[in-house]
Parts: C-alpha cells; structure tokens; sequence
C-alpha cells in the first residue's frame, strides 16, 4: 500500500473524478463531447490519471539515464525530483505472524518548474497529476507524451488499469458552523443523512463513499465529505490552482477506473487510454452535477451577488 504523492496525507482516507468539460477522446476523428457547462470558477483542486502494469517481481528502480530520457521526453521546462513514499506490509509466515514491515521507496517524479504538473513513475504505474487543468484537449496532448514516453522507455507488459480522478475542493463565502449549512450547496441526498443526530448539536464533520459498477471492468467511486481545514492538495508537491484557504470546506472526490485482465492487457496507447477514460467520464459528470445546487453553480460561475 503507498500514499499517493499529490494528495495531503491528512485526507489520504479520500480519493480523486467529475468535472465538467467539453471531452475528446483521444482517437482521431472522434466526435463524443460533454454537454456539461464549464465553470470559470470552477472548484477543480485536482485532475489526476494513471496508467497500472503487471505486478512486477520487484521493484525496478529507473536507472537516471532513463530517468534523464524521460524527462526530456515530456518537453521543455520539465525537473526531475525524488519522491518518497511509505510502503508497508504484514508478514504471515512462520515466526512472524502479523509483524508489519515498513519501507520507504523513493520513486522519480518529473515536475514542471511552476510546480502545476508532475509525472510520478514506480515499478507498476505511471501517474499523471496537474493543478491547471483548462481543457481535456490540451491536457490530452500531455498525456500523449508522457505514455508514448512510457512504452518506449519503460516497456512494461501491459496495461491493466487506467484511471481518472478528480477532486473538487468547495468554498464558499459564507460561514458554515454546521455540516447541516451544505445544504445551500450541496444537493440534499448527500445531506439529509445528518437529521438523524441530534438537533442541538452541530455536525463537524461528515463523510460517506458509493461505488458504482458500471460493466465489463469499469466503476466509478464517489466520495464526499464536509471537513476543516487546508487545502486537500499538498503545496509541496502541487501549486494550487488558487491562494490556499482553511477553514469549512466540502470534498467531491470522483475516481472512474477500467480494470483490464492480465490476459487482454494491452500495450500502452494513447488513443487505448483515451477510450478507457471516455468511459467513465460521462458518469462521473452526471453524478458532479447532481451533487451541487443551482446556488452552487451561481457561485461557480462567478455570480456572487
């Protein structure tokens, strides 16, 4: 198990998808969009993909001319950085029964200098992280790059999961002393729940998960919760998108995935990829806009008054 890197450890118990944009897939001559509005105040903390391999027989550190090519690979303006993450696993065997064994594994992490934008690499995975997420398609000739990148200098077996997330970090200019007060914002099936306390009493904190399966391998898990505190994205890993804030806030965290068996595993491919995050984008929009209220999609479209 690791943390991932772009997410502070405080909500490491949250994951990252649904934001709407106009969607391309990668593919040539595809013509799929999404009919959702876009938000010039949007509440986009994060965009996130990964692209999961075989499990490998061990870790395979990437030695730093590889690193080196990679890197120049991705452009201009690209840094390579260490990454350390903590891995941990219990021991079953004779004489050792439920001892858990800690390891930090450092793993190369390439940035761009304004720090919005990072690629982390490990044995099984290639991640793909940003805080200036504007639109798909500038974003997608991102991810081209870094996956043509992956299959010429990584080589790995196959693909066997790709992944899309997004976290929307909500705040709002009005005081919230009361979970109970979201219900101005956030739509009230994800609200309600909280009338069974009692009354007197203000909710702190709430937080709840559904999983959607949506066939053949695809699901889509949805995450809210209503917290306090800093911004849900480490700034010293990611440059938020905006000045960072604490206090009341509430989390809308979408991770639409496709899980390929390891004998349909396909080489990395751009326009593969696309098609696997087609999929489970549309799902994820829809349950984006049936979590927010009218008042919240005024506040996102800049209309305070």
């Amino acid at each position: 198990v690791s943390r991932r890197p772009g997410v502070v450890g405080s909500h490491s118990g949250m994951i990252r998808s649904a934001y709407s944009f106009a969607f391309t897939p990668i593919g040539e001559g595809s013509t799929m969009t999404d009919m959702h509005e876009v938000y010039p105040n949007a509440p986009l903390a994060l965009v996130a993909v990964e692209v999961r391999f075989p499990e490998a027989a061990a870790d395979r550190p990437l030695p730093l001319p590889l690193q080196r090519s990679f890197r120049d690979s991705l452009g201009d303006d690209w840094v390579i950085e260490a990454q350390k993450l903590q891995q941990f696993g219990v021991a079953l065997g004779p004489g050792a029964p439920g001892q858990q064994a800690f390891q930090e594994v450092v793993v190369p992490r390439f940035t761009v200098r304004d720090r919005t934008l990072s690629v982390a690499i490990t044995s099984t995975s290639v991640t793909v992280e940003t805080t200036a997420y504007r639109h798909y398609l500038e974003f997608r000739a991102v991810l081209r790059r870094v996956f043509d990148a992956a299959a010429e200098l990584l080589s790995p077996d196959g693909i066997t999961r790709v992944g899309m997330r997004y976290i929307d970090e909500i705040r709002v200019p009005e005081p919230i002393s009361d979970a109970r007060q979201w219900s101005e914002w956030i739509d009230n099936r994800l609200i309600d729940h909280l009338a069974v306390g009692p009354k007197i009493y203000p909710v702190a904190m709430t937080q709840g998960v559904t999983t959607y399966d949506l066939g053949n391998g695809k699901g889509l898990n949805f995450r809210y919760a209503a917290l306090n505190g800093g911004p849900v994205v480490d700034p010293q890993v990611l440059k938020s998108r905006r000045d960072s804030a604490s206090g009341p806030f509430f989390v809308l965290d979408f991770d639409g995935y496709e899980n390929i068996p390891l004998q349909l595993a396909n080489p990395i491919d751009p326009e593969i990829v696309g098609k696997s995050l087609a999929a489970v984008h549309g799902p994820a929009g829809e349950t984006f806009q049936n979590s927010i209220t009218e008042k919240a999609r005024q506040l996102f479209r800049g209309n305070t008054a």
